[in-house]
């Protein structure tokens, strides 16, 4: 007999669900911060990534970039977000 292992979806599922995962928990970390002022150092963003830098070709125009600002919710939503992931 063959042994059956547990088979996930794709990558592109975790990277989309990872990524709502984080929109959605800074939503609601914005949310209750606003509720709540006390939790603020909670929501104490840090950001991570390359600011924006722009290349003109003359022709064309380029703008590169890439700023992740992460806050303890958007890491619990990054995780809250794997977890369902593991469970599909």
């Amino acid at each position: 007999m063959v042994a059956r292992s547990r088979s996930y979806p794709g990558w592109q599922v975790l990277l989309l669900l990872v990524i709502l995962g984080g929109i959605v928990g800074g939503w609601i970390g914005n949310a209750i911060i606003k509720l709540w002022p006390a939790l603020s150092f909670l929501g104490t963003n840090q950001s991570l990534g390359i600011p924006g830098f722009t290349v003109d070709l003359q022709v064309l125009t380029f703008t590169f970039g890439f700023m992740l600002n992460i806050n303890l919710f958007t890491l619990l939503g990054f995780v809250l977000a794997y977890i369902l992931y593991r469970k599909i």
